[in-house]
């Protein structure tokens, strides 16, 4: 986790006005976390932090690409990465995390560490059907769906398998 500390901000000395920051994740970044959702690629991260008096709010705009390998065909892409995401810190009692993207600090924090959410957020952009770009193609292609509704085939079934006694007895109602 030695790799982390280069996503350290120092924010206690900070005056309250906007800052920017720029951090890249590459393989090494990858590796610092168990799983094998992502294991290489290569993303820039801008970071804009607003502080203020009572709350941080850090803007991160994601570019770049990561690299997959296709379910299908076991051919790596390159998958791209375009996001733009809010992380929110507010000053509280105890240090918590209230929701994925808004955590609680003290006035005494004199670091935080946005590595992880930088990780997480690049993971959770992942498909969960990793197909090579041609393949989508492919796939888009081939998939025409029909549908049919099950109640309409099995009443003409009915229809047509009608003993012919019970056609008889139809009759009789029709003729009152």
């Amino acid at each position: 986790m030695e790799k982390l500390k280069d996503f350290d901000i120092q924010v206690y000395k900070l005056g309250n006005k906007q800052h920017e920051y720029e951090f890249a994740v590459n393989s090494a970044f990858f590796s610092e976390f168990e799983g094998e959702l992502v294991e290489s690629g290569e993303v820039k991260i801008h970071v804009l932090l607003d502080k203020r008096e009572n709350l941080m709010e850090l803007d991160l705009n994601f570019s770049g690409y990561v690299d997959l390998i296709s379910d299908r065909s076991l051919e790596p892409f390159q998958y791209p990465i375009e996001i733009n995401k809010k992380l929110l810190y507010k000053y509280g009692e105890e240090e918590q995390e209230l929701e994925e993207d808004v955590m609680v600090i003290t006035k005494n924090t004199q670091v935080i560490n946005v590595g992880h959410f930088i990780y997480e957020t690049i993971a959770l952009q992942i498909p969960l059907k990793k197909l090579h770009p041609d393949e989508i193609e492919e796939d888009e292609e081939h998939n025409e769906y029909v549908y049919i509704d099950d109640a309409e085939e099995e009443l003409e079934e009915e229809e047509e398998s009608i003993d012919p006694r019970w056609a008889a007895l139809k009759n009789l109602n029709k003729k009152k």
